[in-house]
């Protein structure tokens, strides 16, 4: 867990990550003054509380398609991390021309150990305990236009994980053949809606989102044959306060059923739903979290925002929905990385009630 006495070791690395980007966003990449088309290649360092100190080799494409009123971009990251992590991830979200088709999706490999807390929304951080992992895992969206800024597309899925558990740990005792403890491989296919009038895919700062995507999954853990059912709901809007100001707001909603693997499960925590809270700390068969951010602009390259979120895994829907709420809060530095995108880098630190979290990413949170 991240406390406030690790916060000067934060600091120097932000202020470490933002040399690199002020330097090598200026020396390094093409941009064309009276074209929208942007390209960067450049060596980042960057923290969150899964990884601590993390360099990065990272590469950037944007560009709008013929006809398309939003911008397509590609970005490559190949990242070693403080904690002997090894990361390689190839995002994309392209529109095609005339914004006919919206390709939404990523490849992603890692090799990574990382803290288990176990299921449930009342696990304790004083019994987590650190396991490794090999992963890969294809997310893939893809949508065709239908009108008035509404997609229809399909859903797919799938990832291979092998894990290796500390023998005699106690707080495995949630995972066994079923869900995962000896390795899983799955496939889960599915349809998916989309209703999309974000100004920007990657720093909205006005316009309206939701998305809607059940699928269902097949596939093998620890040669035992499982099947299971994830249903998420994302739901965004971005009101626009003046020239330079944006309120955002985000509730996702996610559901499960069947032999679910245990990474797989709802999860809250890390750099998107949840920040101060490390990835995985609370997982379940559900989950409900309302997040809300106050971007601003200053001047140049930089803006600032607060932000606060809310939310709770579930073992069943049963369960009293506002009872045992986990709130977290904080506050953050944005830097443009060029001067025809404003697509940000993030410098974000949060509080919770029983950790802290400092976070410097590519891209809004939502």
């Amino acid at each position: 867990m991240l406390t406030r006495k690790k916060i000067p070791e934060q600091v120097k690395m932000g202020g470490l990550a933002l040399w690199f980007l002020l330097i090598f966003s200026l020396c390094f990449g093409q941009e064309e003054p009276n074209d929208s088309t942007v390209f960067k290649a450049l060596p980042l360092a960057y923290y969150t509380p899964e990884t601590r100190i993390a360099f990065e080799g990272f590469a950037f494409y944007s560009y709008y398609s013929e006809g398309s009123k939003r911008k397509s971009n590609v970005r490559l990251f190949a990242t070693y991390t403080q904690n002997r992590q090894y990361i390689f991830i190839l995002p994309w979200q392209i529109y095609t021309a005339d914004d006919r088709y919206f390709l939404n999706g990523s490849l992603d490999y890692r090799k990574f150990p990382e803290y288990y807390y176990g299921i449930g929304n009342d696990t304790q951080e004083k019994n987590r305990a650190l396991y490794e992992f090999s992963a890969f895992t294809i997310n893939s969206k893809s949508y065709l236009k239908l009108e008035n800024d509404t997609y229809m597309g399909f859903a797919l899925q799938g990832q291979w994980l092998m894990p290796e558990f500390t023998e005699n740990e106690p707080i495995f005792d949630d995972i066994d053949s079923t869900n995962g403890r000896n390795g899983y491989n799955y496939l889960s296919l599915g349809p998916s809606f989309m209703w999309d009038r974000r100004d920007h895919i990657l720093s909205p700062s006005e316009g309206s989102f939701l998305e809607f995507t059940p699928t269902f999954g097949f596939g093998h853990s620890d040669q035992e044959a499982i099947y299971f059912g994830l249903a998420s709901l994302d739901v965004r809007d971005y009101w626009k306060l003046g020239e330079k100001s944006t309120w955002a707001n985000q509730f996702v909603a996610q559901f499960s059923m069947g032999e679910v693997p245990y990474r797989v499960l709802p999860t809250l925590g890390g750099p998107f739903l949840h920040r101060g809270y490390y990835q995985g700390r609370f997982r379940d068969k559900h989950l409900m979290i309302l997040q809300s951010e106050f971007r601003q602009h200053v001047i140049g390259r930089f803006g600032v925002v607060a932000f606060a979120s809310a939310g709770r895994v579930y073992s069943t829907v049963r369960t009293e929905l506002t009872r045992d709420i986990h709130l977290a809060a904080g506050g953050g530095i944005r830097f443009r990385i060029s001067k025809n995108d404003r697509t940000n880098v993030r410098f974000d630190y949060s509080l919770t009630p029983d950790s802290s979290g400092f976070y410097i990413y590519f891209a809004e949170s939502f």
